[in-house]
């Protein structure tokens, strides 16, 4: 047997043994504080899978920043694999350079990031192992404040008149949950502590805010049509830790409880009303900022669905609506409206 396949058999074989157990050690309650010209409406821009550093990505940044230049832009949202093909392990990295402040700083807004499957990268790249790159995005916060990530879970809540919460963003970091090959970090494992702790930040979380929008963050969808899939059954794959069983049982607690979960992973736009297996929530992929292969697979009903295209979202946020705006961008870089959800209360 060569000696390269060697650690990844054990790899594999750790796939069988018995969950990781021991002392479930709460997550910090970690918050980013965000200012808005206007606390009573919230314009976000929304990309995701975008960091290729191609011609793409430079493409979607520009079409964003027209959008932003005529909508109107407060925040952006960064669902993850924010670099292809691995994220780097250090903040001083140039890639942070290149991939991000390059690119996305003429928007002049601050973006939460979430860490994808690439940006986890072991032995190889987008396997979801290895959280000490999510670790390196966390400290290239503290040096860039346009990249918002104090942590890889936390909440980022904004204010509205009166002294109210107009929308409260919730980031959870799904990677560990649906990794190819089991995470170097055995306590991050599904089912393990760190995977307890952070599904009962996210229940609490959701249950203590007052916000009038919740909108919960994290790379892994919970519906696509795309070529993963769905959540507890991505890309066919045949052990419970790949397939994503504990994404599905993460967003689970944000069901009825959030207005909206917002994923990328599938490099598609989509947007699904609320489902039976997830009622009261709408679920929205934006995973096309960079990366664009792969085409319509499943066949759950969907209120948008664009596969094979760059583009992004505007999501217009006001005390009464929140209006998701899909943008397909052309291969001169306009960007064209493609479709329009609007969700009341």
């Amino acid at each position: 047997m060569s000696c390269r396949l060697l650690p990844l058999l054990g790899l594999l074989l750790s796939a069988c043994a018995p969950a990781v157990s021991g002392p479930v050690r709460p997550l910090p309650d970690v918050t980013a504080t965000l200012g808005v010209p206007d606390p009573e409406h919230l314009r976000v821009v929304v990309m995701g899978d975008q960091g290729t550093g191609d011609g793409v990505q430079w493409r979607v940044a520009a079409a964003m920043q027209a959008v932003c230049k005529q909508q109107g832009c407060d925040l952006g949202v960064g669902l993850g694999d924010n670099f292809y093909p691995a994220g780097p392990r250090e903040a001083s990295s140039p890639l942070f350079k290149t991939r991000f402040a390059d690119i996305y700083g003429p928007l002049d807004i601050p973006f939460l990031m979430v860490p994808g499957n690439h940006d986890e990268s072991g032995l190889f790249g987008g396997d979801g192992t290895d959280a000490r790159s999510a670790e390196a995005e966390v400290a290239y916060s503290k040096l860039n404040p346009q990249w918002v990530m104090p942590g890889r879970t936390y909440r980022a809540p904004v204010r509205a008149g009166q002294g109210g919460t107009l929308a409260e963003f919730f980031a959870v970091d799904t990677s560990p949950l649906a990794a190819y090959l089991p995470v170097r970090r055995a306590s991050e494992r599904p089912g393990g502590p760190w995977d307890a702790a952070q599904r009962a930040w996210l229940a609490g979380s959701l249950q203590r805010s007052s916000a009038r929008w919740k909108l919960v963050l994290g790379h892994h969808p919970l519906f696509s049509n795309g070529k993963h899939g769905d959540a507890g059954r991505y890309d066919g794959l045949p052990f419970t830790f790949q397939r994503g069983d504990a994404v599905q049982d993460l967003y689970g607690l944000a069901c009825g409880k959030a207005d909206v979960l917002l994923s990328g992973h599938v490099h598609a736009l989509e947007v699904f009303a609320p489902q039976p297996e997830c009622p009261g929530t709408w679920t929205a992929v934006s995973g096309a900022a960079g990366e664009i292969g792969g085409g319509k697979v499943g066949t759950r009903k969907a209120d948008a669905g664009f596969y094979g295209q760059p583009g992004f979202m505007w999501l217009d946020v006001t005390p009464q609506m929140l209006t998701i705006n899909i943008y397909k961008v052309a291969p001169d870089g306009v960007p064209t409206l493609a479709a329009t959800q609007e969700i009341t209360k």
